[in-house]
């Protein structure tokens, strides 16, 4: 035998070898990638109920750290309650603190750090927390609008600040510092309910979605809109991505729309089957997602107003007075969804088919979810506050994967072989 024909047998070894390693690593990433029907309850494989609480009425709001360390709920009724618990599970889960709002506490929203939290009520109060555990918990300061009830909050990352919104319009812009009496940086007035509120990780934009027909968005040195758009139909909610590049909007005339804060002109436009209540953007803004009364769940790239994908609920998603039916991750891989079905869904951005879902006791009025997409909290109309954890390593395709390359080093070697085999045969 040739010093040439050994060459040429162990590259052909090298070559079945290297295939080898990647079949095996495709097969290991297929084995890893458990996916839940969507008919299907909760599936182990890929994802658990770390607790529920029973709270004292209907959850309004749930938001939740980046981390997934703490979240807070608020809830409805006369002596409406603003919770905060951490990630911990066990049998009798009992929040860290709770505070009476006296009325229906309609909006929450906590920092990525968890260090601050904020909350609007009934009562007409605006409160701003700390997260240290004192009983009985007060806020650091509290602001009484002389409008209307407060109706959505929600603040910068640092807590700088705090933008809320009234039923009968006006907007509020306030810091943090502390001050007796508290006072607003500014205020504006839309003329009419204002629902949805959202403001730059920065502090530095605020958008406000009103049924005025107008979206306004803001810097926070002025009261005076930078622009303001309008169709002809109610706003129903908004959301800035963190770095504050992009807004999305959702109409009562079944609009989604994309902006930049440049202009007032939308980057592009799509029209849903009805009404859009609940929408969400990823940190950068290159993914978006909305849901509304068409039942439907949409995925967006920005750049492009035609869906990646769309899937269907058994019922609608959010409504009017619940803009927080949707979330997604910071990278915009993972989305949660919250229907009026009684269902969470939770979705990674490549596929239309749920990871999975939850059945819940009533119609979910809010869902966040943690930066990374690994937690989940919920709450509705079940009076429950839900935490999930989803193993997104286990989600994930694992092993070491060459594509379908092995093709062109499988090939190869098969003719080589053959062609070696013939050889020795004539040699015999």
């Amino acid at each position: 035998m040739t010093k040439t024909s050994n060459s040429f047998k162990f590259v052909l070894v090298i070559m079945l070898f290297l295939s080898g390693i990647n079949i095996f690593s495709v097969a290991l990433a297929d084995a890893d990638i458990k996916v839940s029907s969507p008919s299907s309850s909760l599936d182990p494989d890929v994802a658990e109920l770390r607790w529920n609480y029973t709270t004292n009425d209907n959850i309004r709001d749930v938001t939740i750290t980046a981390d997934g360390d703490l979240v807070a709920a608020s809830t409805y009724s006369d002596d409406g309650l603003i919770y905060l618990f951490n990630d911990e599970a066990s049998e009798s889960k009992i929040p860290l603190w709770t505070y009476n709002a006296t009325n229906s506490a309609y909006g929450v929203d906590i920092t990525p750090d968890g260090n601050h939290i904020a909350a609007v009520s009934d009562e007409q109060n605006v409160m701003y927390f700390n997260d240290s555990i004192t009983s009985p918990k007060r806020p650091e300061w509290e602001f009484s609008p002389t409008s209307d009830f407060p109706n959505d909050i929600a603040m910068s990352a640092n807590g700088d600040y705090i933008v809320a919104a009234t039923d009968d319009g006006t907007v509020y812009l306030f810091n943090s510092t502390y001050s007796n009496p508290k006072t607003e940086m500014w205020s504006f007035s839309t003329g009419t309910s204002v629902w949805s509120v959202s403001i730059s990780a920065d502090g530095n934009y605020i958008a406000v979605a009103s049924e005025d027909d107008h979206l306004y968005l803001f810097e926070k040195a002025s009261s005076t809109p930078l622009w303001n758009f309008t169709e002809g139909n109610a706003v129903n909610v908004v959301e800035i991505s963190d770095d504050g590049n992009y807004l999305v909007a959702g109409t009562q005339n079944s609009k989604v729309l994309l902006f930049a804060p440049s202009s007032n002109v939308p980057i592009w436009s799509y029209t849903a089957g009805d009404s859009v209540y609940s929408v969400a953007i990823n940190s950068n803004g290159n993914y978006i997602t909305a849901g509304g009364n068409d039942y439907s769940i949409y995925f967006f790239e920005r750049s492009s107003s035609t869906p990646l994908w769309n899937y269907t609920t058994g019922a609608q998603i959010g409504d009017t007075d619940h803009p927080h039916c949707i979330d997604i991750s910071a990278d915009g891989k993972y989305l949660a969804v919250g229907s009026n079905d009684n269902y969470i869904y939770v979705f990674e951005r490549s596929s239309p088919i749920p990871l999975w879902n939850y059945t819940t006791g009533g119609i979910i009025y809010a869902v966040a979810m943690s930066a990374n997409g690994a937690f989940i909290t919920a709450g509705g109309e079940d009076q429950q506050v839900y935490l999930f954890f989803q193993d997104i390593l286990t989600i994930s395709p694992a092993g070491i994967s060459f594509g379908y390359w092995f093709i062109l080093f499988a090939l190869p070697t098969f003719v080589a072989l053959i062609v070696i085999k013939r050889k020795s045969y004539k040699k015999i």
